[in-house]
């Protein structure tokens, strides 16, 4: 069960959720896109912001991720 306002972004290493990060994004990118995408996209952008980490930051790291 999540805590209130916990994602599990928040629970997650950087580097797997700068995984997540470029991977959805990729498939936004290329037209695979969903409602739920814009979703996570949305939560790992909160997660980020509240951790000062950057989106580029995230994308370039998660670039690396396979």
């Amino acid at each position: 069960m999540e805590d209130k306002g916990v994602s599990m972004y928040d629970r997650l290493p950087i580097e797997i959720m700068a995984g997540f990060y470029y991977h959805i994004n990729k498939n936004i990118e290329d037209g695979i896109l969903s409602n739920a995408m814009y979703h996570e996209i949305n939560l790992i952008k909160q997660v980020a912001t509240k951790k000062g980490i950057s989106l580029t930051y995230l994308y370039e790291r998660g670039s690396t991720v396979k």
